[in-house]
């Protein structure tokens, strides 16, 4: 060890040395010293190594040049060859920062190509790109590295490209696209990408209860609680063998909505109705209860009940088996339209009473003045409703016109 070294490894000095690490590992030559919190001690040795003729104080600006001077030393490389003999090896911290932002920037250009690579429209029409996810992704940052955060990015991806899941179970389907049963948990990271990914495209809030993650999951024909998912319905025909067909004939006799859930469903699948029969879907339950006052003597109704559960889509899926028709109405809004293209899709509803023709004509009668917002999607049964709906941009819902519609159904 040189002279030099040894004048420099004391105890007493060793925040000298420590923020000479720091300063040579930042890259270039420090030229003063910024010392903070120096013990009595500490400001004692640095006097007499400078020769100063008082102590100085608690904070110090240290001159490299004098320090230099003071041992001896004549270029910043032969001083940084003392702090490597005295420390070992310096990090490169430049070259670390560097290699860590090429690294994130590498992530996030993955995620861009890899999230446009997402095929989505099985989750509906007019869907949003996932470019808002991601930016949203990027903006919150990374957690637990770069590493980890990939696979956890990589996974919600896999998951996503899987839906929609056509009424399969949560955990079933954790298990088979993530290998975890319980990885799309609420609350578990992987889960809170693909609800929010989930949320972005469908222009969605972000959900925060459980009401709300549930009915999203359904959205996408993912079941977390098969005794949660749900369906509401009028006058459905009884007369087979099962426990539910027994409740279902009672119900009908009296006149009664019944709910039903996709854990009944499953349990016993309700016979096709006759391929002539129709039934009729609304989108909101008072419609029901008003067909239900006047004791209803038309044909089946279902309620979507707003977004329509997996409970709604294998309900519909199992009275038009043998080719019964299922006409279907909403509300003239942006989600009534997307309750419309949605069961179609999913169910082979019939969009019925859903053109420009009534639309207008009901326009004419409604006295809300509100005004829709945001964007309007298309409507390819009868492109010109969604001409219609951009220029007027008035809601009309079913409420507003429940007479028309029941007396139109019996």
């Amino acid at each position: 060890m040189s002279d030099a070294a040894r004048r420099l490894n004391r105890p007493e000095l060793a925040p000298v040395v420590d923020e000479l690490v720091r300063r040579f590992s930042e890259g270039g030559a420090p030229v003063r010293l910024t010392l903070r919190d120096l013990s009595p001690r500490t400001r004692s040795t640095i006097a007499d190594l400078l020769g100063l003729d008082r102590l100085p104080g608690p904070e110090f600006r240290l001159g490299v040049d004098r320090l230099r001077g003071a041992l001896g030393v004549s270029g910043d490389d032969e001083l940084q060859a003392i702090i490597v003999q005295l420390r070992g090896p310096l990090t490169d911290r430049q070259a670390e920062r560097a290699a860590r932002e090429a690294a994130r920037d590498g992530l996030w250009s993955w995620l861009t190509e890899e999230a446009a690579r997402v095929d989505l429209p099985g989750l509906g029409a007019n869907v949003a790109s996932l470019r808002p996810w991601v930016d949203a992704q990027r903006a919150t940052g990374i957690r637990g590295g770069i590493d980890a955060h990939r696979r956890r990015l990589q996974s919600a991806l896999v998951v996503l490209r899987a839906l929609p899941g056509n009424g399969i179970s949560l955990p079933s389907f954790a298990s088979d696209y993530t290998g975890d049963p319980h990885r799309l948990d609420q609350g578990r990271a992987v889960a809170s990408l693909v609800l929010d990914a989930l949320a972005t495209v469908l222009g969605w809030e972000r959900p925060t209860g459980a009401e709300a993650v549930r009915a999203l999951w359904e959205a996408v024909g993912v079941v977390p609680d098969p005794l949660s998912s749900a369906v509401i319905a009028l006058g459905l025909p009884g007369g087979g063998r099962t426990p539910l067909d027994s409740w279902l004939a009672a119900a009908a006799d009296a006149g009664e909505p019944v709910v039903l859930s996709l854990a009944n469903l499953r349990r016993w699948p309700l016979r096709p109705l006759p391929s002539d029969a129709r039934l009729y879907v609304v989108e909101n339950p008072s419609l029901l209860s008003e067909a239900a006052a006047r004791w209803w003597p038309g044909p089946p109704l279902v309620c979507s009940s707003g977004r329509p559960s997996v409970a709604t889509t294998t309900l519909l899926r199992q009275l038009t088996r043998d080719g019964a028709t299922a006409l279907q109405h909403a509300d003239f809004d942006p989600a009534g339209l997307a309750i419309t293209q949605w069961l179609a899709q999913q169910a082979g509803t019939v969009p019925w009473r859903m053109t420009a023709v009534e639309y207008l004509a009901a326009l004419r009668t409604s006295p809300d003045r509100t005004t829709i917002k945001g964007t309007i999607t298309t409507t390819p049964w009868d492109p010109s409703l969604h001409a219609a709906l951009l220029r007027e941009r008035r809601p009309v819902y079913e409420e507003q016109i429940r007479a028309l519609l029941l007396s139109n159904m019996e």
